[in-house]
């Protein structure tokens, strides 16, 4: 295999993961050192108290997107010792007097605690906006429909995946890691939940995969994406695209870690899954051979009790 060429982005994150002498707290801003996995339950316990979203957050403390997921994706008490989401994350919650409050209380008490200028404003705004979105929802309500206006109103920041950016987003490459058959069964249970409609997951989804642009999906072509079966069957559709990228940027927010399959599709598929090609084209082979697309999208023949896979 050809060695994999470098970018300026591995660069930036090879020099955050290891960190300097700028990034690490100071011995005056705290006396305590937390491990890691009490900065992740810091940091995700502040992005629940919706002071910040998970994208102000990251630039609060200084650090790329991929490396405040690599970290937060991470489970052990030294794992990302050196990584600069977690020596920033700590001395962030130290200047802010963390080690004294609990984070998880952070939501009730958030007019006591003293957020530095410039990210008391951008909490700020959000908040305010956050209440206008709110009261807007609120009066176009009549009262026989306010619970099911509550439940809309907690759905859509509960699925808000505005805050996550993944590499490749803006030129609508990012590198798909699930089967067609999967996203199928996360929408039908994606779209079972409180508040959740098929229309407000299809703008979620175009959300989430085209960030910036008014570009909407139709209705008909998620009813014919679920209507296929097969691991590939609708890989070069923009249903299965957009459900991957919103699905994967909610469970970034979310802080899940990536289950077995994923992982084995990674291995299977480094570059990500074919969307180009349909797998519904013809294949060519012996008469004596039969071709069949696995679990996992390889194609793989079968010829006189031999297997052989195929990219």
């Amino acid at each position: 295999m050809a060695p994999t060429k470098r970018t300026a982005a591995d660069a930036l994150l090879d020099q955050e993961n290891l960190g300097n002498s700028n990034t690490r707290p100071s011995s005056t801003a705290s006396t305590t050192t937390k491990d890691c996995d009490a900065i992740r339950h810091d940091i995700r316990a502040f992005i629940d108290s919706k002071q910040m979203k998970v994208g102000e957050f990251q630039r609060a403390i200084g650090v790329s997107s991929r490396s405040y997921n690599d970290f937060l994706n991470q489970v052990g008490p030294e794992k990302g010792s050196r990584s600069a989401t977690y020596l920033n994350a700590m001395r962030f919650f130290a200047n802010r007097g963390a080690e004294s409050m609990p984070l998880a209380d952070a939501s009730a008490s958030a007019a006591n605690i003293a957020l530095p200028a410039a990210t008391a404003t951008a909490a700020a705004a959000t908040a305010k906006r956050a209440r206008k979105e709110t009261a807007n929802t609120a009066s176009r309500s009549g009262s026989g429909s306010r619970a099911a206006a509550a439940a809309a109103a907690d759905a859509n920041s509960k699925f808000d995946v505005s805050g996550i950016v993944l590499e490749g987003e803006n030129e609508m490459k990012v590198p798909v890691f699930e089967t067609c058959d999967r996203i199928r069964k996360k929408i039908r249970a994606h779209v079972k939940k409180q508040g959740v409609t098929k229309s407000g997951f299809l703008k979620d989804a175009a959300k989430a995969a085209m960030p910036g642009s008014e570009k909407k999906i139709n209705p008909g072509s998620l009813d014919t994406f679920l209507k296929y079966d097969g691991a590939l069957t609708g890989n070069s559709g923009i249903v299965f695209y957009a459900a991957y990228v919103f699905f994967e940027k909610l469970r970034i927010k979310e802080g899940k870690p990536k289950d077995d399959f994923r992982l084995t599709m990674e291995k299977i598929w480094p570059a990500g899954v074919d969307r180009e090609r349909s797998s519904n084209g013809p294949f060519f082979c012996h008469v004596s051979e039969r071709p069949y697309i696995n679990e996992f999208g390889q194609l793989e023949i079968i010829s006189n009790s031999r297997v052989r896979k195929f990219r």
